[in-house]
């Protein structure tokens, strides 16, 4: 056989080879593979209640954490950097931690067991990586306040359909104040079935709400008389001079000036 027939017999016994006809076939994902997640959504399912969702990069997949009303209010407040007049829980526990040189390299979700999550802190202290077991809740209060890396096991990663990742809770800085969407079984829960309107979810102390009167648990109807039926509104309203505010407290709507 000559030296170009020889070339073209082993090109052809390549081309029919199996292994270089056929991709390899994909890996299986670990269930125990770390995925880095972040806060995509806070919905309010109750009156004591909030949906958390940690989403993967693209969105597709994430786990939803029920956590309490405050636990979602304090994750909120770190996630946007909202200052308070005195350090709540998670930002005392994050300025002890930066005091005593101690570093959180990342927080992980780490299981689900009779319907209840873990989550894990690494962190670094003394030249050593030390696992803290923690709620989620905690950990990623804190993380959000330390701009730690948050990861969750494979596992626990659904799908989702894209209406988990819509924030129902917003902090206003210039009013000093923290509004969530109010559903109907919400407002019912309230005795305000035919109100509508944002919740007041917390106000800040020494801030516009609270000198104007405003409290924890009134509904915000209207901002200088425009409603506010709900966020999209109320986002929308809130960047302009605010001469007063219309809330629902007690069975009844009263309007209070700003100072």
């Amino acid at each position: 056989m000559n030296r170009s027939l020889a070339v073209v017999s082993l090109l052809a016994l390549l081309a029919s080879s199996p292994s270089s006809a056929q991709e390899p076939a994909p890996v299986p994902e670990s269930p125990d593979r770390p995925v880095a997640v972040h806060v995509a959504g806070i919905r309010q399912t109750g009156t004591d209640q909030v949906l958390l969702i940690l989403a993967d990069e693209g969105e597709q997949r994430g786990v939803p954490l029920a956590v309490g009303r405050d636990q979602g209010i304090a994750i909120y407040l770190g996630k946007t950097k909202t200052e308070t007049p005195r350090p709540m829980t998670h930002d005392l526990l994050a300025g002890i931690l930066t005091v005593l040189g101690a570093v959180v390299d990342k927080i992980t979700v780490t299981g689900l067991k009779s319907d209840i999550y873990f989550a894990e802190i690494s962190l670094r202290a003394g030249g050593k990586v030390h696992p803290i077991d923690a709620r989620p809740s905690d950990a990623i209060a804190l993380a959000v306040r330390l701009n730690a890396p948050m990861f969750s096991v494979a596992s626990l990663l659904k799908p989702l359909d894209g209406s988990e990742t819509v924030p129902t809770i917003h902090a206003e800085k210039r009013l000093g104040l923290t509004v969530q969407e109010l559903d109907r079984d919400l407002a019912a829960s309230l005795g305000a079935a035919t109100v509508r309107g944002v919740l007041v979810a917390s106000v800040l102390k020494g801030g516009v709400a609270e000198r104007a009167g405003l409290r924890r648990g009134d509904i915000l109807e209207a901002l200088d008389g425009q409603p506010v039926p709900h966020l999209a509104e109320f986002r929308g309203s809130s960047g302009r001079e605010i001469p007063s505010f219309t809330i629902w407290r007690d069975g009844e709507s009263r309007t209070v000036a700003t100072p």
